[in-house]
């Protein structure tokens, strides 16, 4: 007879045990699971303002204490502002699957899967064989075509396969919730990627404009990214029509490129001025998808609670 353990911290257990949705948990994580959960968004916000006081703080050492950087100097803080945000919102993402967390190995294959996709398969498709960067910008109309047909698109599929191929089939992928996290942690790779190209294709950025623009499009293509993994979370577990995947990717894909838009090229030329700009005019579209993923994730608990007691 197989040994019985905590879906959480794999302590053996003896009968009778504590389950839910098939699942079984030690005294503590049962009761740590239908605790209710009021903490989300006080975590949230205390998050947003905390990658808002790291940008301000950043933003105030590069003009006051350290001054100009140049050289190696600057590709190397460059770097560190691509992958702290990343890594700081991935904690946050992962924290909030309470019911059971996925295994950080799955969810390492997810990050990496993304990131290697967005560099060999992103990097080509809007630099070798679409050349973006050299028509793009002409005029509003086709710097916002190519934002969402070509640079969302991609990035959204880059998503799509990456939980689709690594999880979205195993038996790990067991409830609503693990679309949402393996959504935004695909998104967190895809978003590593972008802010590494953005930093070493200009031989490293200021710091105050850079901070704006990484912390920003991490926490976008995150929520974007979750929302996406909704999606493919209520197909599977709802047997929704064959239409509700592509509608989310065309939804999430039209939000993507709207951010795309408002940093690339609405805020160009206010950039190196004032890079509070940017964060102004893109935020409010990475704060609305994350806003709504969160009511997601507080809904899809409530109801695998629900549907399992």
């Amino acid at each position: 007879m197989n040994e019985i353990k905590c879906c959480v911290c794999n302590q053996p257990l003896r009968a009778p045990y504590q389950t839910l949705g098939g699942r079984a948990y030690c005294d503590r994580h049962y009761a740590m699971v239908n605790k209710p959960h009021t903490g989300f968004w006080r975590a949230a916000v205390i998050q947003i303002i905390g990658m808002g006081v790291f940008s301000a703080v950043v933003a105030f050492l590069a003009n006051t204490v350290f001054g100009p950087l140049s050289g190696t100097g600057l590709i190397v803080a460059g770097v560190l502002l691509a992958l702290i945000p990343s890594a700081l919102w991935l904690v946050f993402f992962y924290q909030q699957d309470r019911l059971e967390p996925e295994p950080k190995q799955q969810v390492a294959a997810v990050f990496l899967l993304a990131a290697l996709l967005a560099d060999v398969v992103l990097r080509r498709v809007t630099v070798d064989w679409f050349h973006v960067n050299t028509w793009a910008s002409a005029n509003t109309l086709t710097s916002l075509l190519a934002s969402i047909l070509i640079i969302a698109s991609t990035s959204q599929l880059i998503i799509y396969l990456a939980v689709r191929l690594l999880v979205y089939d195993s038996e790990e992928f067991d409830e609503r919730m693990d679309g949402i996290i393996y959504g935004t942690v695909a998104g967190l790779g895809v978003a590593t990627i972008s802010n590494l190209y953005f930093v070493l294709s200009n031989d490293g950025v200021a710091l105050g404009p850079g901070v704006v623009q990484t912390v920003t499009t991490a926490l976008a293509q995150a929520s974007f990214g979750g929302l996406q993994g909704w999606f493919m979370a209520e197909a599977k577990f709802e047997h929704r029509p064959a239409w509700w995947v592509p509608t989310g990717f065309l939804l999430t894909t039209l939000a993507n490129g709207l951010f795309s838009w408002l940093i690339g090229e609405v805020s160009a030329a206010g950039l190196l001025v004032n890079p509070w700009r940017s964060l102004a005019l893109g935020i409010a579209i990475a704060l609305a998808a994350f806003l709504l993923l969160g009511f997601l994730m507080r809904r899809t608990t409530e109801v695998t609670l629900r549907s399992t007691r």
